[in-house]
């Protein structure tokens, strides 16, 4: 009996991050409808053991340290060859990855990020024939950081289709790269029924528990890994005016997901001393329990400079929590507009603040907008509707046949 053909994933790394975390939702999804398919790691993470559960693996760490014995690494050194040793060393264990993913029967290769672009140009050349599917979650900035140009370019040009998550994204590719407008499509992925089940056992008072605050307190929120483009300075500069003129109320601002392995940790934990609201404004590092504080948020401020449509808000969202984001900033105000929250002119702290500070005052507002935010996710990311139209797409270049039993 022929063996099925695979649709081989491709992940940058297994970091707790947007992009990776949607795939591990797509893939759970995909497995309960019996679609074969592999997993290419690029790098490793704390979600490893997640995707292992779902999906067989093959790991390529691109920053394989080859190491001989100390004698042989001597010698190679006098007569300059370890630079060849290593390459030659780094060569083998890459063709017999290559040959462990040939094995894996592939007849569609599915990139999720632009961050693979590297590795889909110099690693997977071997499957530059088959279809390729590829999923954007990254504008300008992400651009520059994570790819280079001429991988991208040519990635770009082997595309047969490019799913993007939000209509933000979808324009940035198709102006800035003249990729085909009819072989574009928008998409994005929540399990609401998975978050859910999850969010009847959340601790509803972590932040009481780990960080002693109030029971009254009203919590602003944030969320991501600490960098620049997700603006954490200009959260910490909306939280001094809010907390500033809403004094004597308890408003506490959290960040969750900044932790001293990030770059720009120090300067923002600086910051927030010199302001003299290190007890006001809280730094949580990436943690599991995610959804646990984002639960204990009363707004979610979106502070990035640049974001194309960040899980976080739709999980927001669906917890019927307000969000208060920037104009122009990516797809956060697709799904916002009007009356889920408020989107305000890009990098407009003042704006932003008196948006904040209207939510804080009026609890009625931020239960009415609320609402209305989880009813749009609902209607508008259909868990179902969602992975049957992902289905539809793969079925152009990979008919499968699919099922709702589990993918053994």
């Amino acid at each position: 009996m022929e063996q099925k053909k695979k649709i081989l994933f491709v992940c940058h790394d297994a970091n707790r991050a947007g992009s990776q975390l949607l795939l591990l939702q797509l893939l759970r999804l995909l497995k309960e409808r019996g679609v074969p398919m592999h997993l290419l790691l690029c790098s490793g993470g704390e979600l490893e053991k997640d995707f292992e559960e779902i999906v067989t693996v093959t790991r390529l760490y691109q920053n394989i340290t080859i190491t001989p014995r100390p004698f042989t690494g001597k010698l190679l050194k006098k007569v300059h060859l370890y630079k060849y040793y290593q390459h030659l060393s780094t060569q083998k264990i890459h063709e017999r990855l290559a040959g462990e993913l040939e094995n894996q029967n592939i007849g569609l290769v599915f990139v999720n990020s632009i961050a693979n672009a590297g590795v889909y140009y110099d690693f997977l050349k071997f499957l530059h024939h088959i279809p390729l599917v590829l999923f954007v979650h990254e504008l300008g900035m992400s651009v520059k950081i994570y790819t280079h140009e001429r991988h991208l370019n040519f990635m770009l040009r082997k595309t047969d289709h490019l799913i993007a998550v939000s209509k933000a994204v979808a324009n940035y590719y198709v102006k800035k790269y003249d990729f085909p407008e009819r072989r574009v499509s928008t998409f994005t992925l929540i399990d609401h029924e998975h978050i859910d089940q999850k969010l009847k056992t959340v601790q509803r008072d972590i932040l009481e528990k780990t960080h002693k605050i109030p029971h009254d307190a009203i919590v602003i929120g944030g969320c991501g890994n600490a960098e620049w483009r997700k603006g954490n300075d200009i959260f910490n500069w909306i939280a001094k005016r809010v907390i500033h003129k809403t004094s004597p109320l308890p408003v506490y601002f959290v960040w969750v997901g900044a932790g001293p392995q990030h770059e720009i940790y120090e300067l923002i934990e600086s910051d927030i001393r010199h302001m003299g609201l290190s007890d006001r404004i809280i730094l949580i590092p990436p943690t599991p329990a995610a959804l646990d504080y984002i639960n204990r948020f009363d707004v979610l401020m979106l502070s990035s400079r640049e974001d194309p449509y960040p899980l976080v808000v739709l999980e927001a969202a669906l917890q019927e929590i307000p969000v208060v984001c920037f104009e122009d900033a990516g797809g956060a105000p697709e799904l916002i507009e009007a009356d889920a929250g408020f989107v305000v002119p890009y990098m407009d702290i003042s704006a932003a603040s008196e948006a904040i500070i209207q939510l804080v005052l009026d609890p009625t507002l931020r239960e009415t907008l609320g609402r209305k935010g989880r009813q749009k996710v609902l209607e508008r990311h259909n868990t179902d509707k969602s992975v049957a139209s992902f289905e539809a797409i793969i079925q152009k270049y990979l008919p499968l046949q699919v099922s709702e039993k589990q993918n053994q």
